[in-house]
């Protein structure tokens, strides 16, 4: 039983958002969907495809980007 005050469990304790998390969060995803694209235009140019590749590597660039922000955002 110390005389120091407990620490705060729940919502109360969560820092308040900053204008550059959200910036942090939306590079991650434009970088995300620019990266795997390119990557796909790399593809379908190196396989000689007319744009197979691309949209492939534009929704997993989407999907990995949107897991990476919920991974960076989720307070446990």
């Amino acid at each position: 039983m110390s005389s120091e005050p407990a620490e705060k469990k729940g919502p109360e304790a969560l820092p308040a958002p900053r204008e550059a998390d959200g910036w942090a969060l939306f590079s991650t995803l434009l970088s995300g969907v620019l990266v795997w694209s390119a990557i796909g235009w790399g593809a379908d140019r190196l396989l000689g495809f007319q744009a197979l590749f691309l949209p492939i590597g534009a929704v997993l660039g989407m999907a990995g980007a949107i897991y990476l922000i919920v991974a960076k955002t989720r307070h446990i």
